[in-house]
């Protein structure tokens, strides 16, 4: 465990024993946080791209953690390789049942989900075996229902079948995420970064998606709202918040920054989206009390 104290802030990584591998959970814990939050990361993205980010939580008061999934970061498991669905759901249950223990059933938890972590963690809440108790959530720039709504059913059954152990490439470019060289240089540099998956492993994200697309009711008595930039140049907006609302009724709602980029917290939006969220969660999801 390492663990970095800076201004009563507490930065640790800790591994949880999972099956056949330790997952590495990152938290940046205030001394006395008025809530926390609990991040899905993305397909390519790691906690490692969240150490600003964490910072700027703790020193809301607001803890912050971030679970490295199978596979990335500095957690075990097969690189560029997704395992199957109800092994990742059970371990984003194991991570999400350890960060309430330790803030207590009195902190408000926020369960915020960026990108493709948006559909981890819709999959999380259309599992019948999720039953830590949460407050509000947040969807990030996430295209729910992506492979639904792009690809014709027969790829969709064909992408089911797929058992090549081929690299597929997700075609990310650095460019869409930020406007800032230094944060598009850290996306091109980083080596953990997952740029490519095996072809066998798009299956398990058809797979997600389904767990949570026909649902009738997605927490529907949960506030959540969906927060994303004016454009994307990675998500389809309007198709993302179209699904996002028909997923959470009269609950939902949806708040638009002022960038043009993919990945909100490495633009000029950051703070505005760090206190905004912190208020959010803070206050169970009110939005008007933000």
């Amino acid at each position: 465990m390492n663990i970095l104290n800076t201004r009563h802030l507490e930065r640790c990584i800790e591994y949880l024993s999972m099956e056949s591998c330790n997952l590495a959970l990152h938290s940046w814990t205030p001394e006395a946080p008025k809530a926390a939050v609990f991040y899905f990361h993305g397909l390519q993205s790691h906690a490692g791209w969240l150490w600003e980010a964490g910072c700027q939580f703790a020193e809301n008061d607001v803890a912050f953690y971030v679970l490295d999934r199978r596979g990335c970061g500095l957690s075990d498991g097969s690189r560029g390789e997704l395992p199957p669905v109800e092994l990742m759901l059970e371990d984003y249950r194991t991570a999400i049942r350890v960060v309430r223990a330790k803030i207590g059933d009195s902190i408000p938890l926020g369960l915020f989900g960026h990108c493709l972590g948006g559909s981890f963690l819709a999959a999380l809440l259309a599992d019948p075996e999720f039953n830590t108790d949460f407050e509000s959530l947040v969807f990030c720039s996430s295209w729910l229902g992506k492979i639904h709504h792009t690809l014709p059913p027969r790829k969709i059954q064909a992408m089911l079948r797929e058992q090549s152990n081929e690299y597929w490439d997700a075609g990310l470019k650095p460019e869409d995420f930020s406007d800032q060289r230094r944060y598009v240089d850290f996306i091109s540099n980083d080596k953990l970064a997952t740029r490519k998956i095996k072809a066998s492993s798009r299956a398990r994200l058809v797979e997600m998606e389904m767990m949570y697309l026909y649902q009738k009711e997605l927490c529907r008595n949960t506030p959540s709202i969906f927060i994303s930039g004016y454009e994307d140049p990675v998500v389809n907006l309007e198709s993302a918040k179209k699904q996002y609302l028909s997923l959470f009724d009269y609950l939902g709602e949806t708040l638009e920054l002022s960038t043009n980029k993919h990945y909100l917290l490495y633009t000029n939006v950051c703070q505005r989206l760090i206190n905004w969220v912190s208020a959010y969660v803070s206050s169970n999801g009110h939005s008007t009390h933000v």
